[in-house]
């Protein structure tokens, strides 16, 4: 296996050309068809109409169709850029519509999704940002690049997390083509590692030519997503592989509370597999 086709979701911030110069990087290293997706989101009547909505004339909603017009263009301008000079294959493409619903369209015909670290509000615990639906909607594995700079060619030094559930064998298998690469991997747990099977899921590994070390952590109740940041950090990790947990309500129903606190508080790229 190998990552074969990508998707970057492009938008507009301040770590757009590294998010690019990464992307494309990783398109070399893995020969990989890029796809720049943007997707603008439809018009929206402005908040505080009310009953005056009726009188909102058209060209309310054609001012904003030429400003998400314009973003697209320079979105567009700046991929195009990134790839100047190389011989990568690539396709921009750009819709209108909801982000979350078509980025993970999108998604589910590709090997690998990139998306970037997004800090929300108080209002993002009612409306998820697409790096967050990604991460557990795509069905696959979505490297979210923080928002600091990052080395493109990160990968060495792998912490993935264990814990013997279905999102987590996923996140082994669906990590091979960064695994089998890599200088270091550790296998990370915590509590009891013959409950997990620690040992079944190190000797799979070694099947597919990747000697990883177990790291076994005294469980004292620490939340998991800050505990694997942590030993990320200790052993200077260049890459954190994770599986992606929803739960039940408001903010659960879309992460788990792992997951969730490694998107907001990473500092370096995650391999997320739902």
């Amino acid at each position: 296996m190998t990552y074969r086709t990508m998707l970057l979701q492009m938008f507009e911030d301040p770590n757009l050309d590294h998010r690019l110069a990464v992307a494309a990087a990783l398109a070399e290293r893995f020969q990989a068809h890029l796809v720049g997706l943007n997707v603008s989101p439809p018009p929206v009547m402005p908040f505080g109409y009310g009953e005056a909505a009726a009188y909102v004339g058209p060209e309310v909603f054609e001012a904003q169709r030429e400003a998400a017009h314009a973003i697209a263009e320079r979105l567009h301008e700046a991929f195009d850029k990134a790839l100047e000079g190389t011989q990568l294959s690539s396709i921009w493409r750009d819709e209108e519509g909801d982000q979350s619903t078509l980025y993970t369209r999108a998604a589910a015909t590709v090997d690998l999704v990139i998306t970037g670290q997004v800090h929300g509000d108080m209002l993002d615990a009612m409306v998820p940002n697409v790096s967050e639906s990604l991460v557990t909607e795509a069905g696959g594995p979505v490297l979210m690049l923080p928002a600091g700079a990052v080395d493109g060619a990160f990968g060495k030094r792998v912490i993935v997390g264990w814990n013997g559930k279905k999102e987590a064998k996923r996140a082994l298998t669906d990590a091979l083509p960064f695994l089998k690469s890599a200088d270091t991997v550790w296998l990370v747990t915590a509590g009891d590692p013959e409950e997990v099977r620690l040992d079944r899921a190190m000797r799979m590994l070694g099947r597919h030519d990747v000697e990883a070390k177990e790291l076994v952590l005294d469980d004292k109740g620490q939340e998991p997503g800050a505990l694997l940041l942590e030993q990320a950090q200790a052993n200077d990790a260049d890459l954190l592989v994770m599986g992606a947990y929803g739960h039940s309500r408001l903010r659960e129903m879309i992460l788990g509370g792992a997951t969730r606190h490694v998107l907001h508080n990473a500092t370096l790229p995650v391999l997320f597999i739902s």
